[in-house]
This record gives structure tokens, sequence and C-alpha cells, in this order.
């Protein structure tokens, strides 16, 4: 197994399981198949897990969410040709001539602001960190106030900071829409500058999407490349969004305390992070023997891939991992903005009372509303996996918590006079379609979105055919 350091943390998520698969994890899989078997990370998130157990097992990784799965191509997609290019890749030679020619483009849109913003950054920093708003503070707060985030709000807010880029916003953003491909790349800066990101920092990730979508086809290695590189330009955006951990919502700026927080992220070097995350994941690759050649990823939800017209065929799989939402807190809605990098499709926004949401979310209809998170649904999502696993003649081994988890909360909620104990009821679920099953608990603190540390449980079912 691949050493669980620093390398393994991919980007800021919820249900991260980095602290518990050196032995709860692996202990457990170890007891229910043979080194060399398949494991299917059914929902795989980071891909801790799969890269984790990647030394010693076949991995096929899915998950709903595209960003999630790009992660998971880059870690664990390869053979010995890519491992042998990645100790010659030179990500300038591939990215340098495309990404300045979309930045030097998306600077002459807002040229003012552009230089505004790196003049006030480092004021606002030092007057703040010494509890006295100044100039700098009160100057930059105007440049936010005038940001264009929408059509509407660019015919609004239009001032000398946002020039031309305001006059043009409506324009640019309808070229876009029709053809996603029209250069220069705008989303991040159209949409999240001054809400995630500052607008440096978005006009560096627009230019580096643009540079790794100009990866010719020719090159041999061209899918690997565009998988890593993006999987690293989403690492970067996770760990420097303006945010806390996550894209649920943005930090608000009215207080001197969240202004001086805000200004500190913005601060951070977006290209510096995506060379850093870059690192390592190449460092990941070259520092053990593994990474099977028959690994495989997909895309889409758990039922498409282990249902009956999926793509599995009966004992391809030895062992499902799943480890769902715990819930009713949708992923699409907290990491909305690494999932349309990804897409980089300019999608429709969100609307309430007829203005844009604050967090900017896509329109619902194009995010992903999982049954795991919908108290009346999360019981048949579990029985479709169960179901489904068995089918395949695939051992189950399932992370959940019986303190937190949505499906015991709904329990205990409905709870009718005979109904066993929810996680009595637990058990017996998966007893419908297993003759073995073992529940493994271990403790350990959680910071939720919000919460301060909590002691919580975390669970593991097994689940065995014989």
């Amino acid at each position: 197994m691949v050493a669980m350091n620093e390398n393994l943390r991919t980007l800021w998520y919820m249900g991260a399981k980095t602290r518990l698969v050196p032995d709860f994890i692996q202990g457990a899989v170890e007891d229910l198949i043979a080194p060399g078997d398949t494991v299917l990370d059914l929902c795989a998130g980071t891909s801790v897990v799969g890269r984790a157990l990647s030394a010693r097992y076949r991995i096929y990784a899915n998950d709903v969410q595209r960003f999630s799965s790009v992660v998971a191509s880059a870690y664990l997609l390869g053979d010995a040709s890519w491992v042998e290019a990645l100790e010659y890749l030179d990500p300038e030679e591939d990215l340098s001539t495309a990404f300045e020619e979309n930045f030097a483009r998306l600077r002459e849109l807002a040229p003012v602001a552009f230089e505004g913003e790196a003049r006030l950054l480092p004021g606002v920093i030092q007057e703040l960190a010494g509890r006295d708003a100044g100039d700098a503070t009160e100057e930059y707060r105007d440049l936010l106030a005038h940001a264009p985030l929408s059509e509407e709000e660019a015919s609004v807010n239009s001032s000398k900071w946002y020039q031309p880029l305001a006059d043009q916003y409506g324009a640019l953003l309808s070229e876009r829409r029709q053809s996603g491909g029209t250069r220069p790349y705008a989303l991040m800066t159209l949409y999240y500058q001054g809400v995630y990101f500052g607008l440096k920092q978005s006009m560096v990730i627009d230019s580096l999407r643009a540079a790794i979508d100009a990866i010719p086809d020719s090159d041999p290695q061209a899918e690997r490349k565009r998988d890593l590189y993006l999987a690293a330009l989403v690492q970067a955006c996770s760990t420097s969004t303006s945010g806390t951990s996550h894209f649920a919502q943005p930090r608000a700026v009215g207080r001197d305390s969240e202004l001086l927080a805000v200004s500190r992220r913005r601060s951070i070097d977006i290209e510096l992070e995506f060379y850093r995350a870059l690192d390592a994941i190449r460092r990941e690759w070259g520092g053990s023997p593994r990474f099977s050649p028959d690994n495989r990823v997909w895309n889409g939800t758990a039922g498409e891939l282990i249902g009956a017209d999926g793509p599995l065929a009966p004992g391809e799989v030895n062992l499902v991992y799943m480890d769902p939402p715990y819930t009713s807190d949708n992923y699409s809605r907290f990491y909305h903005v690494l999932e349309t990098l990804v897409s980089y499709d300019y999608p429709e926004l969100e609307m309430r009372g007829g203005h844009l949401t604050k967090g900017r979310y896509p329109a619902r209809e194009h995010r992903f509303q999982s049954d795991f998170c919908k108290s009346e649904r999360v019981e048949g999502a579990f029985r479709e996996v169960v179901e489904a696993s068995a089918n395949l003649g695939a051992k189950l081994l399932v992370s959940y918590s019986p303190d937190s988890g949505l499906l015991l909360k709904s329990w205990r909620t409905h709870a009718k006079d005979g109904d066993l104990p929810p996680e009595s009821r637990f058990m017996e679920l998966f007893r419908d379609y297993y003759p073995a099953v073992e529940v493994r608990q271990r403790e350990l603190m959680h910071s939720g979105q919000g919460d301060s540390n909590r002691s919580v449980r975390e669970v593991l079912v097994l689940c065995d055919t014989a």
C-alpha cells in the first residue's frame, strides 16, 4: 500500500477517508478479498481509498461528479509508457504558449481592475492584520462592489474598474454559450472572480484550462496529460478558494475579519499551486511499483454502473466499496465550481427572486441530486446498490455513520411501534442480500460544514458471499 502521507491529500472534500484507510478500511478489504483481486470504489470522491489500495489490487473507480472521475483518472490510469512519459514531462512546453495567449487577452478585458487588485491586496492585508482599515481596504471594497458578475450587474455596476469587460459582458457570455471553445476561455472570469477567487486567480484558472484543452490530439499521451493537468488544476482551485473549504457559499466581505481572510486567500498564486499539485501526482506515480494497467474509471451513477444493464459482468468485481453521502447535503452544491471547471460549458445559473444566488450555482437541472441525500429515497438507494452488488457476485464493504447518516436519522424520525431499532434495521438491510454481515466501528473527531470538532462513529459493514 502507498504510505499514507501528505501526498495522498488531493483536495478539500467532505467525507475524505484519509484517516481511516491505513488500518481500518485496508484491514477490512484484506479480510474480504485476496491480493490481485478487483475493488470497485463506487463513490470514489477524491480516490483516496482506491489510490491507497492500488498497490495490492486492481482498482475500478466511479463517481457521478466529473471532477472526481478526472482526479481518479489522473491517479489511477496509466501503463509503463505513461510512467516513462511522466519522467520526462515538460508542462511548460505543453501549456505555456496557449496559457500566455489566453491570459494576455483576459488582462485586456479589465486592465484597471487587474492592476488595482495587485496593488491593493498587500495593503488590505497589512491594514486589517493591524486591525486598522485604511485607504487600501476601502478602495478594494469599491473594486469588489463593481465586479460584473452577470449581464444585469455589468450594466448596473459599470465603472472604470472593469472596462471593457462590463460593456462586453453579455456578448462574451453569449458567444461562449453558443460555442464553448471560444477563445479566450473566460468562464471563471465571468462567473466567479470576486466570488470564490480573485480576478488574477480567475484569469490564471481560465488560461490553464485553455492550455489543457489545447494539447494536440497528435500527442501520443494527450488523454493522460489532459487528465493529469486538469486534476492538478482542480486540486489547486480546491485549496485556493477564498471560501472556507468548499463552494456552497462565498465569504461575505462586510466584516474586516472576513475581508482579511478573503484577501489572504486571493493572494495565493494559483499557478504555483497548480505546479505543486502536479508534482504531488507525479511523485505518487513514481514512488511505488503499483498502478495496474487494467485499472478503469467511470463517470456515472451507481445504478448505471452496477445495475443489470451496466458494463460489469458477473464475477468481474470481487469487492464493491461504497462510501455514499451521509447527509442531505448534495456534493453537487458544495463542489459545483470544480464540476463547472471540468465541464467548462458556461451553464445557466440558478435564479432566486429574479437574481442570481450568492453561491452562483448552476441551475438545479444541471446539478446531480443524489438519492442518498433524500430521506424518502435513501433506503431505496442503499437497497439498489446492495442488491446489485450481490447480483454481480461481489462482496460489499460500506462506510457509513450511524450517528449522522441520513438513513438511520430518517428511520428514527419515522419510527413506528414494532420497528427494529435503527442500527438493527441497518444490519437487516444487508442481511436481506448477503448471508454473512459484520460491522466494525471506529470513533473519530469530525469537523463538518460549520460544525466544531465532535466525536462521531464511523462504521464499516462487511458483507461476505459465504
